[in-house]
């Protein structure tokens, strides 16, 4: 029990891991910037776990800087995009069966394939990179959830569906339930969130009464979850009305 202890105290991980949560949440991307800067030097150690965790986890911040804070504006936000890809492409060097970052840049590729030139080039690379995250980690909630999202705005023709989406975070809804994080840095974000890409997927399919139900899921698991309460259960009211 004391060795336990030790560890968690000597663990850099759950400080950040907390105040990145606590930033988005509060719609704070100073304290998101702040991490950054605390992440850069665990970025330099000679221990590759924890370089290829300091890395995914500036990709993360980085991540959620671009889409967590309508107070930011777009140029920024691709910055910070890029910025995300180049730390989760770090992480994967460290590491070449880092699943979790994989998943991440497939979504942030994903995320960059807006247009139709810009969908040429990064559409196949998000594909990649899922689908070695999904080869290395299937039964990983984070990596199915993200999967999910690419199917919930990819176009059709392009692999996207509504239905498979659903279904997508459907199966990471269940993975969580019972989901044990593989070591003591690893990410430990998604359980509420994925209720949240459940309710939103339901909208798409005009299926309102299951997005209710989902959004109240994500709420039981979190209460007071800022992006449901605030932003994704007034949206529905108005659909829904």
């Amino acid at each position: 029990m004391p060795q336990q202890a030790m560890g968690q105290e000597s663990n850099p991980f759950i400080e950040i891991r907390q105040s990145i949560e606590t930033a988005v949440d509060s719609l704070e991307p100073e304290r998101l910037i702040e991490v950054n800067t605390k992440l850069q030097s665990l970025s330099q150690t000679a221990d590759s776990e924890v370089k290829k965790y300091a890395y995914y986890y500036r990709g993360y911040s980085n991540y959620r800087l671009q889409n967590s804070f309508p107070q930011i504006d777009e140029d920024q936000q691709e910055k910070y995009l890029d910025q995300a890809v180049a730390m989760f492409e770090k992480a994967v060097e460290v590491d070449p069966k880092f699943a979790e970052a994989y998943a991440m840049l497939g979504s942030c590729y994903g995320m960059k394939a807006s247009g139709f030139f810009s969908g040429m080039k990064y559409g196949p690379k998000s594909d990649n990179a899922m689908s070695k995250a999904r080869e290395l980690a299937p039964d990983n909630p984070r990596v199915v959830m993200l999967d999910a999202i690419g199917k919930l705005y990819k176009p059709s023709m392009f692999g996207g569906s509504t239905e498979g989406a659903i279904d997508g975070f459907t199966r990471a809804a269940e993975l969580f339930e019972d989901w044990q994080a593989p070591n003591r840095y690893a990410p430990r974000w998604g359980n509420a969130e994925v209720y949240a890409w459940l309710g939103q997927g339901y909208v798409q399919a005009e299926k309102y009464d299951e997005a209710r139900t989902a959004y109240r899921k994500a709420l039981d698991v979190k209460p007071g979850y800022p992006w449901v309460q605030n932003v994704l259960l007034p949206k529905l009211k108005e659909k829904s009305e």
